[in-house]
C-alpha cells in the first residue's frame, strides 16, 4: 500500500505542474512575427546601458517627451548580449496618447512588452506587415486604457537578436501623431555578402589596371 500511494501524483503536484505548462509558453508571449498582433510579455531588461536619448514630440493637440535608451541584455529572450530597446513617454495634454511606434526593426527578430508588468499595459502589440516588418507598435485602448495628460508610461521594451544599433524614429499618436528621434538595430553584413562585396571590388580593381594598361 505504501509503495502505491508513493506512487500517485499528488493534487498539489498536479496543479505546480498545470502551472508551469501554462506559464512556459507565456513567458515570452509577444515574440513578433511580421504582421503579428499579440499581448504585451513581461520583460526584465538588465546590462549595459550603451546609449541613451531624450527629446519631445509636439503635435497640434498633444506634446509628449520621451526617453529611449539601448541596453546589451545577458538575459535577452534572443542571446547574451544582444540588444534591448526601452522607451517611456510622459503625456503633456492636452490630448490623450492611445499608441507609440518605433522603427526601424525590419528583419530582425523580436520580443515586446512591458516593465513592470501588469501595470498600466497596452492592450496590444503589433508589427507591420510590410517590408519585413519594421514598425513597432504598443497599442492602448482608446475608451479605458490610454496614456493621459500628466501619466508616464512604463517601460516599452523590445528586446531584439541585434548586436549593433544606430538612428531609429519613434512616434506618440491619438487624433494626430508626430515622431521624434530614437534608435534601431543595425544588420551586420553577413560573411558571405561581406566575401561578394571583396570580390566585387577586386574585379573591378582589375578591369581599372587593366585600362589604364590599354592606355
Amino acid at each position: 500500500m505504501g509503495k502505491a500511494n508513493s506512487a500517485t501524483p499528488r493534487p498539489v503536484t498536479i496543479v505546480c505542474l498545470l502551472a508551469m505548462t501554462l506559464l512556459i509558453p507565456m513567458a515570452h508571449a509577444s515574440i513578433l512575427s511580421v504582421g503579428g498582433t499579440a499581448p504585451p510579455s513581461p520583460l526584465f531588461p538588465t546590462g549595459t546601458t550603451l546609449a541613451s536619448t531624450s527629446g519631445n514630440i509636439t503635435t497640434p493637440t498633444f506634446s509628449t517627451d520621451y526617453t529611449t535608451w539601448v541596453v546589451s541584455d545577458p538575459t535577452n529572450t534572443f542571446c547574451s548580449g544582444c540588444l534591448d530597446f526601452i522607451y517611456v513617454y510622459t503625456d503633456n495634454g492636452p490630448d490623450v496618447n492611445g499608441r507609440f511606434t518605433m522603427t526601424s526593426f525590419g528583419g530582425f527578430m523580436v520580443d515586446v512588452g512591458t516593465n513592470p508588468f501588469g501595470i498600466h499595459d497596452p492592450i496590444t502589440v503589433s508589427r507591420s506587415p510590410n517590408a519585413n516588418g519594421p514598425v513597432i507598435s504598443f497599442n492602448f485602448d482608446q475608451f479605458a486604457d490610454q496614456i493621459l495628460p500628466g501619466q508616464t508610461t512604463v517601460w516599452l521594451v523590445i528586446e531584439t537578436n541585434a548586436t549593433r544599433f544606430t538612428t531609429g524614429y519613434l512616434s506618440a499618436q491619438d487624433g494626430t501623431a508626430g515622431t521624434g528621434v530614437g534608435f534601431a538595430p543595425f544588420a551586420v553584413p553577413e560573411p558571405g555578402s561581406l566575401v561578394l562585396l571583396g570580390g566585387g571590388l577586386i574585379a573591378i580593381g582589375g578591369i581599372l589596371r587593366r585600362s589604364r594598361i590599354g592606355k
